[in-house]
């Protein structure tokens, strides 16, 4: 009997849940719900294996079952951890990975596998078990090789496993390439946000403007000379329409919103340094035209891809100027489109996927033109859904509102910050914070409404749900570095208020003092460095929420299902021997 099966025999005999035994073995009840799911084991000789035990004993105890003795108990899970190491690994996190990843029908696969289909799902989420690991993994190695073998198939799961892309080109190589991925690799490998993550918390926008000259841009009032319509061939001429195209948008009287669709191969483009500067340069110009940006996003890249995509959009989308999009599962396998459009030119591209040296670009200022493909682009975003929701301070209204709706919707939340929330803290401490920092009358009133609507989210969320708060633990050292400030990202102030060590250690006494008092929270301290200037939320299944406090003071509320999923799974993630 390996660890996982050892510790949940133990649950079913003790008649408890993940919660009970996380009290009484003082350990986060995310890692006991990950010991249960086999993604993660504690070592042999850690204290962690010996809360565990003892927590087993407590429950026991708790229920009126004496049959249980501290010593073996202890000694069972110990050596259910030996057994571990010769049994093939199964981890259902890595393949609910791989389903997404490749958005697999489960139906399909659960028929293949003649498993059913509700069966499977709790399978990838790991409230089951297979019976047969190593017979389940070669089954899905099977399947996914012989109906997923495509171009961009094989470049999603080459950079899911670490592999070369050629090495999939055969069927049985590529089976055991995943096969050994799916037996043996760790949750942690595979990190997609956490570039992203950093470069929005290192990001400051001031900076940003100074470094390319923003504010000494003129928008040029010379007419821009445009044929009436063009046609673009190869990867040079498609590479001058784009550009043709943002001279065109930025230098029309129109103020209409620039659109923004394309699945159009990327990397060829963007090879091209001095292109993909002029190209940034020129959306940088829409927006200082004062134009909005609406883009659907081409999500059905490799998560890699996608991600990377999305971090040089950050710069853009720290304006509060942008839209983004995405559509629902893949659109075409065989083509690719390009779909630009503003007040008074539109830009249409194809070309075969795999050829798009070869691609056609056509652009034109031909009213007729334009008004068609502003019409379709209205039917592209009715089909399309948002990628994520930005709130800057013009938008803040509409924010809290959203966050009062939802702390009455049931789910559980995890945050994942620098400093205890706001909610949880005493308001005589707070006010004694903002006393000694001399915050003056007007702020210190944001703040405190601030203060009263997360008091009052997080008392109405905790009377039905959990919320778990996990924040990085400082040591004076580490204080000196990184003074932590308030968390006041949804006040709008652009302003640090920081907080001495004294008041630090208090917050988070706060935080412990509150989770002793409701049941439904949970505060657990990590040694795990985790972000200076921004705070994350996941409401489990529904949205991630990213909040940065300032330069600028902006949330990012995101829907995609599997970036939300990617934020929910991979940020910081726990490590046993890192925990206080």
């Amino acid at each position: 009997m390996n660890f996982q099966e050892c510790l949940n025999n133990y649950i079913i005999q003790i008649r408890c849940n993940g919660k009970e035994l996380a009290r009484n073995s003082e350990i986060s009840e995310t890692v006991i719900s990950r010991y249960r799911k086999g993604e993660r084991a504690p070592s042999a000789d850690s204290e962690y294996l010996k809360k565990l035990s003892d927590g087993i004993i407590k429950t026991a105890a708790e229920k009126g079952i004496r049959d249980f003795q501290a010593d073996k108990v202890w000694q069972t899970l110990r050596e259910s951890l030996e057994d571990n190491r010769d049994e093939p690994v199964f981890n259902s996190q890595k393949l609910d990975i791989l389903l997404r990843e490749l958005d697999i029908n489960i139906s399909r696969i659960a028929a293949f596998l003649h498993y059913d289909p509700s069966y499977l799902s709790k399978i990838r989420t790991g409230k089951r078990n297979p019976a047969h690991h190593q017979q389940f993994i070669e089954k899905i190695c099977e399947y996914v090789a012989s109906n997923y073998k495509d171009e961009q198939d094989r470049k999603k799961v080459a950079y899911l496993i670490q592999c070369n892309e050629d090495e999939l080109a055969d069927s049985s190589l590529y089976g055991r390439k995943l096969r050994e991925w799916l037996s043996s690799s760790k949750p942690e490998d595979v990190d997609y946000v956490s570039a992203f993550l950093r470069k929005v918390d290192s990001f400051n926008l001031d900076d940003y403007i100074r470094a390319i000259h923003f504010d000494s841009f003129k928008v040029p009032k010379v007419p821009f000379q445009l044929p009436v319509s063009r046609h673009y061939y190869g990867l040079k001429e498609m590479r001058e329409g784009e550009l043709d195209f943002l001279k065109h948008t930025v230098l029309s009287k129109s103020m209409k919103a620039l659109y923004i669709c394309s699945d159009m191969p990327v990397e060829d483009m963007a090879a091209d340094e001095d292109f993909a500067k002029k190209y940034m340069f020129g959306l940088a110009m829409v927006l200082k035209k004062g134009l909005h940006i609406h883009i659907i996003h081409d999500v059905e890249r490799p998560m890699k891809d996608m991600m990377l995509g999305l971090e040089n959009w950050v710069p853009l989308y720290m304006t509060g100027q942008i839209s983004p999009y995405y559509l629902k599962g893949v659109q075409n396998r065989i083509y690719s489109h390009l779909h630009y459009c503003s007040g008074q030119v539109a830009m249409t591209g194809d070309c075969i996927s795999g050829h798009h040296d070869l691609a056609h670009y056509y652009l034109t200022s031909r009213k007729e033109e334009v008004l068609i493909s502003q019409k379709n682009m209205e039917f592209l975003l009715k089909k399309a859904h948002p990628l994520m929701d930005i709130y800057r301070e013009e938008r803040k209204k509409e924010l809290y509102a959203a966050l009062i709706e939802n702390a009455g919707k049931e789910g559980r939340r995890r945050r994942v910050l620098a400093v205890p929330d706001l909610g949880v803290l005493p308001e005589k401490l707070l006010e004694d914070i903002l006393e000694r920092n001399h915050v003056v009358l007007n702020e210190k009133t944001v703040i405190l409404e601030c203060y009263k609507r997360s008091v009052t989210c997080l008392e109405t969320t905790l009377k039905h749900s959990v919320v778990e708060d996990e924040v990085s633990v400082l040591s004076e050292a580490e204080y000196e570095k990184y003074p932590p400030v308030l968390p006041l990202a949804e006040c709008f102030l652009e302003k640090d208020i920081h907080l001495t060590y004294e008041e630090y250690q208090a917050c988070i006494k706060a935080g412990r003092d509150y989770a002793k008092a409701n049941e439904n929270y949970q505060f657990n301290l990590t040694k795990i460095k985790g972000f200076h200037n921004i705070q994350i939320t996941c409401f489990e299944g529904k949205w991630c929420m990213i909040s940065k406090n300032r330069t600028p003071a902006i949330h990012f509320v995101i829907h995609h299902p599997k970036l939300r999923y990617a934020l929910e799974n991979m940020v910081l993630p726990i490590r046993d021997d890192e925990i206080e």
